[in-house]
């Protein structure tokens, strides 16, 4: 059972929360409530990219249109859309943090 935790920032303080099976990293966002940004939820806008800190390989690879869109921000390695990345059943522990880039 995966367990993510994502640091706390400006949006709230720190979250953990488990995934008995797995699944879309967005709806553990919304069942925690996680600090972690949304706007368009379907890979568009990039608001909810979070910094892999650790547990990277507990996540399934990004989708093209993941890459695309990370590519379009110029995100760096490390990277994820919160409202795509999927995270993959079994034990770990994967940590967050959301990347606010607003000036």
């Amino acid at each position: 059972m995966p367990t993510v935790h994502f640091e706390g920032n400006e949006l709230g303080p720190a979250v953990s929360a488990e995934l008995a099976e797995g699944g879309r990293l967005l709806d553990l966002c919304d069942d925690a409530r996680a600090p972690v940004a949304f706007s368009c939820r379907a890979a568009s806008c990039a608001t909810c990219r979070v910094e892999v800190l650790a547990g990277g390989d507990l996540l399934a690879p990004p989708s093209e249109e993941e890459r695309d869109v990370l590519a379009i921000f110029d995100a760096p390695p490390g990277q994820r859309l919160a409202c795509q990345a999927i995270v993959l059943s079994g034990p770990g522990r994967v940590r967050l943090r959301w990347v606010n880039d607003a000036p």
